[in-house]
């Protein structure tokens, strides 16, 4: 791949995807990505990712402030019947 070419796949890039380039960008040139961390850059990661954005900007998410007020958040849910 040229120079060029990368050029153009950057230029491709859909809208708000250039931060999460630069940081894979990053992490080649100054250093490996940690392979630990290498789930959240999958397609199929990042998709969720720009699904939990979207909610978060709808106001569809729920937040807690510590992790008391999640585990009682957990606590409350109705039990899954389906396992």
């Amino acid at each position: 791949m040229t120079k060029a070419e990368l050029h153009d796949l950057i230029e491709a890039l859909p809208a708000g995807s250039l931060e999460g380039a630069a940081v894979l960008l990053r992490g080649i040139i100054e250093g490996p990505i940690d392979p630990d961390q290498a789930w959240f850059w999958t397609p199929a990661w990042q998709v969720g990712e720009r699904e939990a954005d979207q909610q978060l900007a709808d106001g569809q998410a729920v937040t807690h402030r510590s992790t008391e007020e999640f585990v009682a958040h957990l606590e409350s849910a109705p039990a899954d019947d389906a396992a």
